[in-house]
């Protein structure tokens, strides 16, 4: 007697779609943790820029007290400030340029009355250089840089200029 012909089912699918399940997921995973690392790395350089930004306002901070204490004396071509560089980590380094020009005449004493313009300059890096901006440090991934530009008005007697 002959038996009859079994019919055989059809089966594997299930391997295949677990596979092509865990290849998704292993994608999903990696994009995860590439979102993950960009945004790590946009956090610190925001924070290294805010830092390089306060850096620098405080170059030019210090730059207007040496001119009100010092008056033309203090308006150096270029100085490095260190000592912000062990605090805060960046070097700041700060340019002055002076301008004279005479306006008018004092009423009383008719005198020539004369102003003098301060363009200050205060720039802030984490280079590893002596002053800023650094070239050479330019090309790290993690360099910041940040610059300031103000100009003050004072008299000769180092009054504000009205």
């Amino acid at each position: 007697m002959k038996r009859p012909p079994m019919l055989r089912t059809q089966g594997g699918f299930a391997y295949i779609a677990a596979v092509i399940l865990l290849v998704l997921m292993a994608g999903m995973a990696t994009a995860i943790v590439r979102l993950n690392t960009s945004q790590a790395n946009a956090a610190t350089g925001a924070a290294l820029g805010a830092r390089a930004s306060q850096a620098a306002r405080a170059g030019l901070e210090w730059a207007f007290y040496q001119l009100k204490m010092n008056n033309a004396q203090g308006c150096a071509a270029k100085e490095d400030l260190n000592d912000f560089q062990k605090d805060s980590g960046f070097l700041v380094t700060v340019r002055c340029k002076p301008t004279s020009y005479n306006e008018g005449q004092d009423p009383v004493s008719g005198d020539v009355v004369v102003k003098n313009l301060y363009q200050v300059e205060a720039v802030a890096c984490n280079g590893s250089s002596g002053s800023c901006p650094d070239n050479g440090s330019s090309a790290q991934v993690d360099y910041t840089e940040r610059r300031r530009v103000a100009t003050v008005c004072m008299t000769p007697t180092g009054g504000d200029c009205y």
